[in-house]
């Protein structure tokens, strides 16, 4: 009985662990633009394109600090999203100051936070 319970665990195991594999390695990819002369107008405007592209999405922004996280959908590279946010800048006449991988929202909450106590 033991051993029929302990191959049964061992099968489900080696089911569900390349599962647990696969969603960890499609962690889309972010990246947090520093924007100078952002406006409310320009963030709804970068949205309504993005959404219509189905590239990529702004997952957090923060006017006041210039700040947009962007985030790759369906695979999209880091490499093309960096190229989108260029593109995104430059249609819309804003100075890109600064473009990096984001590691957290709660990091650009925290600068978005810091600009808004001064």
């Amino acid at each position: 009985m033991n051993n029929a319970l302990l191959i049964r665990c061992a099968l489900c195991f080696l089911w569900i662990a390349p599962c647990i594999s696969f969603a960890q390695a499609q962690q889309p990819e972010r990246l947090v633009l520093q924007l100078e002369g952002l406006t409310s107008e320009h963030r709804d405007a970068m949205t309504r394109t993005l959404s219509t592209a189905g590239e990529a999405r702004i997952v957090f922004a923060c006017v006041p600090a210039g700040i947009v996280v962007l985030e790759g959908m369906d695979g999209t590279s880091r490499t093309r999203l960096e190229q989108r946010g260029r593109e995104l800048a430059t249609e819309r006449s804003l100075v890109l100051r600064r473009s990096e991988q984001a590691a957290t929202i709660a990091q650009a909450e925290a600068a978005c936070a810091q600009v808004r106590d001064r």
